[in-house]
Order: C-alpha cells, then sequence, then structure tokens
C-alpha cells in the first residue's frame, strides 16, 4: 500500500510509521513521494450469534487529495467520503463499536451520502508543521503503527482508538507538530470544536460555525511522543518499530453528570500508547483515564498484535476493556472486546479480510435484553486501494 504523508494521516490505506513521524520523515522528503490523489473502496459485511440482529453490509468510497500550493507553499490536503446507510436493526445499531468503517458520512436524517470530511491547509518545515482548518483530530492523535487503520487493521472501534478519549467527529480546528530529537519528544497539540460534522443534529457545515450554541465548547489535546528503538527487539527490526506517547485533552462542552447533579460539567482525561516489535510481530498497548463523573468510560486498556505470515498473508490480535463509571447505575457494566482477523492480499491493491470479534457488554449493557450480553460479531472485508 502507498503511504500518503499529511502529518500522520490515516490514508491511503496505510499508516505512517510513529517514531517516522516523531524523528525520522519530513513534510517537504515525504511530499516527494505523495500521489496528488488516491481512491480507497472499503465494503464490509457482518453477521452475529444473536437472532434478533439483522446481518449488516456497509460500503465507503474515500478519495484522498494533496496538492502542493503554487506560490504559497504548503499543501492542500483533502478527504472525500461517502457511506451507505446503516440498518436500523443491523450489526452496529446493537454493537455500537463492531465496525468503525459505518456511519462514517451521515446526513441530519442518518441516510448514508457523499461528503467533504477534511480539507485544511498544511504548511510548515522539518521542524514545525501547522495543518489548519476541517480535520480529524483522531489522524494526528493516539496513533499506532500496528492498531490504528480500521481500513486494512482491527475495524472494532476500542482497537483503533482509546475509549476514553472523547473526540469531535470531523472538526474546524488547528494542529501544530513539532519534530522530536535524540530525547527532546516530538509536541502535537489540537485545538478544535467539541462538535464535529458528524456530532451536530443536522450534520450540516453551517453548524460547524456555529461555535455560541448553547452547550457546545472545545475539544484541545496535547501530545508527547518519543522514539525508542529498544522497545523493537528484532535484529531487522527498524528503529519506526518502537515509539512511545503520552497526552492529555479535554472537551468543554456541556455534559451531563451520570448522577443528574449537574449538566454544565467538562469532561477530560490523560492517555498513553506504545508500539513496540518483537519476534516478528508488532504490539501496541493503550491506556486511558476520562472524569468518571460525565464518563461512562472512566477507563480504558488494550493490547494488539499484528504479524505478517507468508508473502499475503498478515494475521491480527487484539483485546480491550473499557471500565465503567461507578456512576452509570443499575444495568451497566465494563464492556471487553476482543478481535482476530486475517487479512490475505489477493492483487496488489485488493485485500480480503475475514475477522471475528467478541463483544461482551455491548454498549454498557449487561441486562442482556436488548441484545446478548455476551456476542459474537463475524465480518468479511473487502479493500480496494487505486
Amino acid at each position: 500500500m502507498k503511504r500518503i504523508w499529511t502529518a500522520g494521516l490515516r490514508a491511503g490505506g496505510a499508516l505512517l510509521a510513529p517514531a517516522a513521524m516523531l524523528f525520522g520523515a519530513t513534510a517537504a522528503s515525504a511530499d516527494a513521494e505523495t500521489p496528488p490523489f488516491e481512491m480507497i473502496v472499503t465494503g464490509i459485511y457482518q453477521t452475529t450469534s444473536d437472532g434478533k440482529v439483522e446481518d449488516e453490509g456497509a460500503l465507503r468510497p474515500e478519495i484522498f487529495m494533496n496538492l502542493p500550493v503554487p506560490g504559497v507553499g504548503g499543501t492542500l490536503v483533502g478527504h472525500f467520503e461517502a457511506n451507505t446507510t446503516p440498518r436500523t436493526d443491523g450489526v452496529t445499531s446493537f454493537v455500537p463499536d463492531a465496525d468503525t468503517n459505518v456511519g462514517t458520512a451521515l446526513n441530519g436524517h442518518d441516510h448514508g451520502r457523499a461528503q467533504i470530511s477534511e480539507l485544511y491547509y498544511q504548511f510548515g518545515n522539518d521542524t514545525l508543521t501547522a495543518s489548519v482548518g476541517l480535520l480529524d483530530v483522531k489522524v494526528f492523535l493516539d496513533t499506532s503503527l500496528f492498531a490504528n487503520n480500521e481500513r486494512t487493521q482491527f475495524v472494532n472501534t476500542s482497537l483503533v482508538n482509546d475509549a476514553t478519549i472523547e473526540f469531535p467527529d470531523y472538526t474546524l480546528g488547528a494542529v501544530l507538530q513539532t519534530q522530536g530529537n535524540g530525547g527532546i519528544p516530538s509536541l502535537r497539540v489540537a485545538v478544535g470544536g467539541s462538535s464535529g460534522l458528524g456530532d451536530n443534529a443536522g450534520r450540516t457545515y453551517p453548524e460547524l460555525f456555529d461555535l455560541r450554541s448553547s452547550g457546545k465548547g472545545a475539544f484541545a489535546a496535547a501530545e508527547l511522543g518519543w522514539a525508542v528503538p529498544g522497545l523493537s527487539t528484532d535484529n531487522d527490526a527498524d528503529r519506526d518499530d518502537g515509539a512511545f506517547r503520552v497526552g492529555a485533552w479535554t472537551n468543554t462542552a456541556d455534559h451531563t453528570e451520570l448522577s443528574g447533579s449537574s449538566t454544565d460539567e467538562k469532561n477530560a482525561g490523560v492517555y498513553t500508547s506504545i508500539d513496540g516489535k518483537s519476534l516478528g510481530t508488532g504490539w501496541n498497548i493503550r491506556a486511558g483515564l476520562a472524569d468518571k463523573s460525565v464518563s461512562p468510560a472512566a477507563w480504558f486498556v488494550g493490547g494488539a498484535l499484528e504479524r505478517p505470515v507468508a508473502d499475503k498473508w498478515t494475521l491480527g490480535a487484539g483485546l480491550t476493556h473499557t471500565g465503567l463509571s461507578g456512576d452509570a447505575g443499575p444495568g451497566f457494566d465494563d464492556t471487553t472486546e476482543a478481535e482476530i482477523y486475517a487479512k490475505y492480499d489477493v492483487v496488489e491493491h485488493l485485500s480480503i479480510t475475514p475477522s471475528v470479534q467478541w463483544v461482551k457488554n455491548p454498549g454498557f449493557d449487561d441486562t442482556g435484553t436488548v441484545v446478548d450480553d455476551s456476542i459474537w460479531v463475524f465480518g468479511i472485508r473487502l479493500g480496494l486501494d487505486i
């Protein structure tokens, strides 16, 4: 798969190695290898062990754009995508984390649509890079080489990003990045609206500019990252395989306390992500904490493995546990999620990936009345990179 440089953009079906983003690659050097346009088409079909849940299929075509700006410098980055309409009684309605590819582009009636998801201007040099406009802050924060790309790796949401981080959807904002050097860590600072395109009621672009609406606020985060070659113990391991990141974030939109005593509280948290490689297997460990008074997901821990086998196969296995806030009340409990996948590269640019997930207490519901409190999800994903 080709790598697209957008300061860590999870695009082109690939994710730039975290340590390379911290120390190695630069915007200037990577731009020479970046195609101006690339298209990714992801299709997935899923079924479950619970007869109350209907099978669900989804299609997600995307176009990524990286165009140099003549006379000014920098790059105009675009991300255009479409999504089919999720089934109201389908897999992701009952098991919300089952597939990150479902529901990424919807209108105010929850129908699939085509949309401009990201459009921002990126500029800077080998030391400092800034990105300003409509962007996805998840692209820049809480990254991992081995568990961060729902198009080619895990599809379960908890194995793509830390479940405690209250990321906005595509939002107006800015990200500032510095390159690390030696023992000096890289720094990423992101600031944007607390309510992104998919978070607003009408899911319209004018709502992104309506910053005075009651209850809205800002999302802000800062992350430090170090390249740690010692985390990769293989003789042939690249220094890009070892990285350690730690960050803090806040979402200042009005939140209702889970106890119901207040409606204007803020949310905040901390997180860490560690990548390494041993015995030919890449690994990732994540952990996070959020404000348990307003966030049902109070704490999180997860781990993932990715291993290429033979010439065309890549295997992945991951397990996460999201701890429920003690203020959530009865009928809810911690959620545990696991996924195993086997990606097969049929030919160049075309892959097929069967996967199996197990979810305990989906959506924190442990009553078993809406959906089984222990459920299996079976899926198959097709990925086309043009």
